[in-house]
């Protein structure tokens, strides 16, 4: 007889089901978020080493230049519409710096920095916690 996978493995279909209800999210602690997004003024060829880790230029990286508090203060505002419900958008300018990848030959990435002075949008846990940078 025909054994199809589901009949073999109920097992799969489970994991499926559950795969299949867990929404994506890029989530992160607050820690990790801190590590990777809140520096004080800084270079960025010299800070992506850390990010990126051995073999991998990512393609740009966002900090904030700002402390914790103010920046946890935005997880207490104004939801942004976004296929994300925890998504915040800030009323007040942040200063940031992007550091964009010019040259991605790994492992010598090299950075460009953008400074900027705008509102940040960012994912916050429900604990109030920012965890990710964007929606």
């Amino acid at each position: 007889s025909e054994c199809r996978v589901f009949d073999c493995c109920p097992i799969a279909l489970t994991l499926l089901l559950v795969l299949c209800v867990i929404p994506y999210t890029d989530a992160q602690t607050e820690k990790e978020f801190i590590k990777k997004h809140i520096r004080p003024l800084l270079n960025c060829n010299e800070t992506m080493k850390e990010i990126n880790g051995r073999g991998n230029c990512k393609y740009i990286n966002t900090f904030i230049l700002d402390e914790i508090s103010n920046v946890r203060q935005v997880c207490m505002g104004d939801k942004f519409h976004h296929n994300n419900s925890q998504c915040y958008q800030s009323r007040k300018k942040f200063n940031i710096i992007e550091c964009k990848v010019l040259n991605s030959s790994s492992p010598s990435c090299i950075y460009n920095r953008v400074n900027a002075n705008k509102p940040i949008k960012i994912t916050c846990d429900e604990s109030n916690k920012p965890v990710h940078f964007g929606c």
